[in-house]
């Protein structure tokens, strides 16, 4: 069976792969388990020095795998997806990103954890939760706004629609655009270069860079309860269904206070 996280180490560079290509790496369970158990030790591994997020395929991730999702729903903070986001928040190893293809959902998210993004110019970015009847996650709505700006992250969150590379460069989700064929080896070797770095100091300039950690994490957590509430919505069983249907989701009967 085909590994669906390829996790390398070398030079210092620990290299998580999502290698899903024919689902767009959209992501289970276990690949989330697999990604936070290699970040978690990561944090004690001296010879780690750096963590690179990469996709296969030409694309990054198209985010959660629905219908892993839909048979075990993450109803609370030990779900395998949270298991990840906290580690992602918590980790002192500075983080790369190399995006080709679809971002969608957590692979826009996890992208505010990164401490350096390069992404493609076809790459392509979305925050469709609004549209699920569901929450944003991975501390989004505390992380967005604090680099696009409040009116910027709002539009995004509440509309859900797509963006491309330069825009997300503009709004400081991504570092460079860069063409396909240079991906790989732009983010490699800026993850080697920083590899090379004074470690300790490198993880300290990260932590306080990232002092408000505990406020990011304060909002993960807040942002799970929301979330959980959310999927015994009518909205958002509204929004699965027509998923399954391959229909466009009608929410017009719903009100408010259901």
């Amino acid at each position: 069976m085909i590994d669906l996280i390829i996790i390398e180490k070398d030079a210092g560079v620990l290299r998580l792969r999502m290698n899903r290509a024919d689902k767009k790496n959209a992501l289970t369970r276990d690949m989330y388990t697999a990604m936070a158990y290699a970040i978690e030790t990561a944090e004690q591994d001296s010879e780690v020095r750096v963590i690179l997020f990469e996709g296969t395929g030409g694309c990054f991730s198209a985010g959660n795998d629905l219908k892993d999702f839909q048979e075990q729903p993450p109803r609370d903070k030990a779900a395998p997806v949270y298991r990840f986001i906290t580690a992602l928040a918590r980790s002192t190893v500075p983080m790369v990103a190399a995006v080709d293809g679809v971002a969608v959902g957590i692979g826009t998210t996890m992208l505010l954890h990164c401490d350096l993004v390069y992404a493609t110019d076809r790459a392509r970015f979305q925050l469709p939760f609004i549209n699920l009847g569901l929450l944003p996650e991975a501390g989004s709505t505390y992380l967005l706004p604090k680099l696009a700006g409040t009116a910027r992250a709002s539009e995004l969150l509440m509309t859900g629609r797509p963006f491309k590379a330069p825009e997300a460069k503009e709004l400081g989700i991504i570092n460079w655009v860069c063409a396909p064929e240079e991906l790989t080896d732009s983010a490699l070797q800026s993850a080697r270069e920083l590899a090379e770095k004074p470690p300790q100091t490198l993880r300290q300039i990260k932590s306080l860079l990232k002092s408000d950690s505990g406020k990011v994490e304060d909002r993960i957590q807040w942002e799970i309860l929301e979330f959980s509430e959310r999927l015994g919505s009518a909205e958002c069983k509204e929004a699965l269904q027509a998923f399954q249907e391959k229909r466009k989701p009608d929410f017009s009967k719903i009100t408010a206070s259901q």
